[in-house]
């Protein structure tokens, strides 16, 4: 029987070593994690006495320092890439987190610009709505306002209840791309926007998660949506209204955070909805963060190539 060295994961990101790029994927008839390497994958599900990549982390031991180092199992053509996380208890959506994305709703939601909420605004996502990386965002048929709103999410690596934001960055396992898809019809028929997020396979997550060790400088990330390669959100963090350290201390007061949770810290400007740019079938979405990397998926009809 193989024997493994487990060392915390944790240790291994203040340590500042072997920075990852984590990802699940199908492949070979079924379901599976791994390390991301520029000539293909790495497969931990066939070297990890778990059964996912959060259970990798999520249970304190972590993933070998070791094979970051190990020789790929499948090229990068030969996968179907999943949701980083399938399987996360949580995903905390924060809505109108941006300076820019508030003033540019203001007047819509008749809202004074630059009187922003005292508190976060919190909504829930379920995994079922949002696909992994190159795989269809779907516009169902009961609504053609399909909307795009490019996020980075962070990811939680341990168990996170009641930290403050000066501790919170010890609990970012990385950061990934989201495309919080919503269907602008539905988020407005309550003042409760659930039912805009949350159609099955409206949004997106990944490529991967890149370990926060690969992001020394977190303050630093920018983004960019483009559609059909037509630039249509930037971001930077001067933007949030509420930082990373703020959100984590604040959601971590409500829920008890577990590993794979994952948080989407908010959009810019440049939505559709104001344009009446709505998403259509054969349109292509992209959500780029340079330092992590970019989130491509195409746009179908309900129905027609949909996962």
């Amino acid at each position: 029987m193989t024997s493994y060295k487990l060392i915390s994961l944790q240790s291994l990101l203040l340590q500042g070593r072997t920075p990852m790029k984590l990802a699940s994927f199908t492949a070979g008839g079924r379901e599976r994690f791994g390390i991301v390497t520029a000539t293909g994958l790495v497969d931990l599900s066939a070297r990890l006495p778990v059964p996912d990549l959060k259970s990798a982390f999520g249970l304190g031991p972590g993933v070998l320092e070791a094979f970051a180092g190990a020789p790929c199992d499948w090229a990068l053509e030969d996968v179907s890439w999943l949701p980083p996380i399938p399987n996360p208890t949580h995903v905390i959506g924060i809505g109108l987190n941006t300076k820019s994305h508030f003033a540019e709703t203001a007047e819509l939601m008749n809202r004074v610009p630059g009187d922003y909420p005292r508190y976060p605004r919190l909504f829930m996502r379920s995994p079922h709505s949002h696909v992994g990386h190159d795989q269809p965002v779907v516009v169902p048929d009961v609504s053609a306002s399909l909307d795009y709103e490019g996020e980075i999410a962070l990811v939680i690596g341990r168990p996170c209840h009641g930290v403050t934001a000066l501790h919170a960055a010890e609990y970012i396992l990385g950061y990934a791309c989201y495309n919080d898809g919503s269907l602008r019809d539905f988020q407005m028929h309550s003042n409760q926007v659930t039912a805009g997020k949350n159609f099955l396979s409206s949004g997106a997550f990944g490529p991967w998660i890149v370990t926060a060790d690969e992001v020394p400088e977190p303050s630093r990330l920018t983004l960019q949506t483009r559609v059909n390669g037509e630039v249509r959100q930037r971001l930077d963090m001067a933007d949030l209204i509420f930082g990373f350290g703020e959100l984590i201390a604040y959601i971590s007061q409500i829920y008890g955070l577990q590993p794979g949770d994952t948080i989407l810290t908010g959009s810019p400007a440049g939505i559709g909805a104001l344009s009446q740019t709505w998403l259509r079938a054969g349109d292509r979405v992209e959500i780029e963060i340079p330092a992590v990397g970019t989130l491509s998926n195409p746009v179908v009809a309900s129905g027609r190539d949909a996962a």
